[in-house]
C-alpha cells in the first residue's frame, strides 16, 4: 500500500475547517461566520445549511475554502490590517470581560496582528503598525487619521476620527471595523443563545410574548445575582425550555476582580458595572447624566458573590442601553393613551403604536447612534410596515443635545447616498408632535 496516496488522508469536515480558518487562522474569533459567508461568496442562510449538512457543500465553495486555507500573501491593504487589529482588540476585551485580565499566551488573533505588523513595518521601512501589546493600546487610543498611512478606504468619513479604544474599553467603532460587513449588531445574531431563543419562540403560540418578556428582563437585569430568581419567578419565562443554556449564552460570570472592596459599583441609570478610570468611574451608558454621576462617584452598590452574572457586551450595547429609550418611549406613549407593542414579530421593528381613537398607526425604530453618517448608511427602512403605518426613526434626546445638527446631517447624508427619506426625531420632539 502506498503511503503517499493523498486520497487516504482524512480531511476534516467543512464546519471544522471553516471555523479553524476564519476564527483561528484569520483571526475573526467569534465573528467567524460573518467573515466566512462573505469570503466564500455565500449567504448566511446557505452557510448555516452547510454547517448543519457538510455533505451538501457545493464544490466551488469547497474549492474556495481550500484556496483560502493555502499560503496567504502578506496583508498589504490598510483596511484589512485595521479589521485584524480591531478584531484583536475585541478578543482582548472578551478575555478581560470573562476573566478580569488578559492571560498569557495572548489569543492567536492578537499574536497574528503583531507578526503582520512586524512584517509590514519591515516591508515599509517604518514603525506604523503595532508589534506588541503596549504599541497596540497606544495606537488604539489615537484617532485613526493620526497614525494610519492611508484612510482613503473610509469613503464616507465614518471612521476618520474614531478611536479603537475609549476610556479603556473597545469602542463601538472598533466593533464595527472588526466585522467585514461593518455591522456590529450581527454579533447578536451569531450568538447561539439568541438563535436558540428565536427558534423556541417561533415554535410556540405565545412565542412573541415570550420573546418580549425575555428581552425586557435582560434590559432590566444587566447584572443577575441569581438567574433562577430572575427567570424562574416569571410565570412565562419559567416555561422556557433550556433556559439554563440560554442564560449561559447571554451572560458571563462576573470575575471577582470587577469588585471594589467586595462590592460592584453600578451605573444608577443603566445598571451596568462601572470601571475605575483614574480617580473617577467610567460608565458604558452614554447619557450625559449617567456620565456625570459616574465621574462624581455617584453609583449603586451590589455585594459581590461568586456566580453573579453580567449580560454579554453585545447585548448590553445593542439591547440593554437602547432598551432604556425603548421602554421610556413605551411608558410615555401609554400615558398618552396609545396602545403599544414592543418588538412585534420577533423584533421586526422596535415598537408599534395605535392612537387612542384608532386613527393612526405608528412603526418606530429606536437607534442610539452617535454618528449620523453611520445611521444614514446602515438603516434599511421599515420593510412591511410602510404600507399601513406612519414610520419614524427615534433617537435619544441626549444625541440632539450633544449634536444639534444631527437630524440635518442625517437627512443630507441619506439624500447624498440616494437612500429613501426617513422621518427622524428625538424622543421629546416625537412625543410633542403627537400631543393633542
Amino acid at each position: 500500500m502506498s503511503h503517499g496516496d493523498d486520497s487516504l488522508v482524512d480531511t476534516p469536515p467543512f464546519p471544522q475547517r471553516a471555523q479553524a480558518l476564519f476564527s483561528e487562522k484569520l483571526g475573526y474569533g467569534r465573528r467567524w461566520k460573518t467573515a466566512a459567508a462573505e469570503q466564500l461568496g455565500i449567504g448566511r442562510a446557505t452557510l448555516y445549511r452547510y454547517l448543519d449538512d457538510p455533505a451538501g457543500v457545493a464544490p466551488d465553495v469547497l474549492a474556495k475554502l481550500s484556496q483560502l486555507e493555502g499560503p496567504q500573501a502578506p496583508v498589504h491593504a490598510v483596511r484589512e490590517m485595521v479589521t485584524l487589529i480591531a478584531s484583536a482588540i475585541i478578543q482582548i476585551q472578551t478575555c478581560i470581560d470573562a476573566e478580569g485580565w488578559l492571560r498569557a499566551p495572548y489569543p492567536m488573533s492578537v499574536r497574528r496582528v503583531f507578526d503582520l505588523g512586524a512584517a509590514r513595518n519591515l516591508a515599509d521601512g517604518g514603525d506604523v503598525w503595532p508589534t506588541d501589546l503596549h504599541g497596540l493600546m497606544r495606537r488604539a487610543q489615537e484617532p485613526l487619521f493620526r497614525w494610519l498611512p492611508d484612510i482613503s478606504w473610509d469613503v464616507g468619513g465614518d471612521y476618520l476620527a474614531v478611536r479603537l479604544v475609549e476610556s479603556g474599553e473597545a469602542s463601538t467603532a472598533c466593533r464595527a471595523l472588526a466585522l467585514p460587513g461593518g455591522d456590529p449588531e450581527s454579533e447578536i445574531e451569531e450568538n447561539l443563545g439568541y438563535e436558540m431563543l428565536v427558534g423556541l419562540c417561533r415554535d410556540r403560540v405565545d412565542g412573541e410574548e415570550l420573546y418580549r418578556t425575555w428581552r425586557k428582563t435582560v434590559i432590566e437585569n444587566v447584572v443577575m445575582t441569581s438567574w433562577s430568581t430572575a427567570i424562574l419567578m416569571d410565570p412565562l419565562l419559567a416555561t422556557l425550555e433550556r433556559s439554563d443554556e440560554i442564560v449561559e449564552a447571554f451572560y458571563d460570570r462576573i470575575p471577582e476582580s470587577f469588585a471594589i472592596n467586595g462590592e460592584l459599583p453600578t451605573c444608577t441609570i443603566s445598571g451596568t458595572i462601572l470601571r475605575r478610570d483614574g480617580r473617577a468611574f467610567h460608565t458604558e451608558c452614554r447619557q450625559p447624566e449617567a456620565i456625570r454621576r459616574a465621574r462624581e462617584g455617584v453609583h449603586g452598590r451590589l455585594k459581590y458573590r461568586p456566580g453573579m452574572l453580567y449580560l454579554k457586551r453585545a447585548f448590553r450595547t445593542f439591547w440593554a442601553l437602547p432598551g432604556l429609550t425603548e421602554l421610556e418611549l413605551k411608558r410615555r406613549l401609554d400615558a398618552l393613551g396609545w396602545t403599544t407593542n414592543l418588538w412585534p414579530a420577533l423584533d421586526r421593528v422596535d415598537l408599534i403604536a395605535i392612537a387612542p381613537d384608532g386613527s393612526r398607526r405608528l412603526a418606530i425604530d429606536v437607534k442610539d447612534y452617535i454618528s449620523p453618517a453611520r445611521l444614514a448608511s446602515r438603516f434599511n427602512g421599515f420593510k412591511t410596515f410602510e404600507a399601513d403605518h406612519h414610520c419614524y426613526l427615534v433617537i435619544p434626546d441626549y444625541i440632539i443635545e450633544t449634536d444639534p445638527r444631527f437630524e440635518a446631517r442625517f437627512e443630507a447624508l441619506r439624500a447624498a447616498n440616494g437612500r429613501p427619506t426617513v422621518s427622524l426625531a428625538a424622543v421629546s420632539d416625537f412625543l410633542e408632535g403627537l400631543a393633542p
